[in-house]
């Protein structure tokens, strides 16, 4: 039995201004969901490597990504599967606020090994047609060699609902802070769909913190004040819902750090 959901939503085919959305439903494509639940808001440039992304393929969806050079981002992988098209917001905290840049790709790269029932190697690629320039609000960020330990804090980042029962993301860039767990102490929610591959996070308090609808493919970041480094993809949390208090789960970067390196020369 499918025990989580992937945190994407989906987008009505009709629609305006990107910004101008008022109407997502998660969409389950392995019963798992996303968002930033009991997080903080962001301020401009406090995660300058963070990029908004609406897709484009049979239906319209929202995830998040990574920026890691002027030409690539870095996103789940379910977040690229089926995609046609894409549009990328970056230089940004608020969806309804300036943008710092935009472009476009048609160009997705989807690990070969990805299965959209387990989840294992959800990562994926996207190559900008436009390149990105930097500043102070958009700079890539460094992508992790060193597989992510245990009880290790890492900040999650995302424009996910805020709670289980919205099905609107939020407008503001929201984080929160995780502690990473064992992978056996992982399956002990999710059972034997926990791959080498992965790595799950807990709020490590007393308030349920937890990404949710919307925050897949967002970053997972240690050191994010001082030394940023990427460690982490946001992949799924609970079929039982954002707030539930079980483990969220994420791709381990440095797991695929040669593959990335592969298909982008980063």
């Amino acid at each position: 039995m499918k025990r989580f959901n992937i945190i994407l939503l989906c987008i009505p085919l009709v629609w305006g201004s990107p910004f101008q959305m008022s109407s997502f439903k998660s969409t389950p494509l392995k019963d798992i969901e996303s968002r930033i639940i009991n997080g903080e808001q962001a301020v401009l440039g406090q995660f300058p490597w963070q990029v908004a992304m609406y897709f484009d393929g049979n239906y319209m969806w929202f995830c998040s990504g990574s920026v890691i050079s002027e030409e690539w981002i870095l996103t789940a992988g379910h977040c690229v599967d089926g995609a046609q098209s894409v549009r990328i917001f970056a230089g940004l905290v608020k969806l309804d606020g300036n943008v710092g840049a935009v472009s476009e790709s048609t160009a997705f790269f989807l690990h070969e090994g990805y299965n959209s029932e387990t989840l294992e190697n959800d990562i994926g690629l996207v190559r900008l047609s436009k390149l990105l320039s930097f500043d102070n609000f958009l700079k890539p960020i460094t992508l992790s060699e060193e597989i992510l330990d245990t009880n290790v804090e890492i900040t999650v980042s995302g424009w996910g609902t805020t709670s289980d029962d919205s099905g609107v993301i939020s407008q503001m860039l929201n984080y929160v802070d995780l502690l990473t767990i064992t992978n056996s102490e992982c399956a002990k929610a999710y059972g034997d769909e926990i791959f080498d591959g992965m790595v799950c996070a807990i709020s490590g308090s007393d308030s349920v913190k937890s990404p949710c609808s919307g925050d897949s493919g967002g970053p997972g970041v240690v050191n994010a004040d001082t030394n940023p480094i990427h460690v982490a993809v946001v992949s799924f949390v609970s079929n039982d819902g954002c707030e539930a208090d079980s483990p969220s789960g994420y791709t381990r970067t440095a797991f695929y750090r040669d593959w990335i390196k592969n298909k982008t020369g980063v």
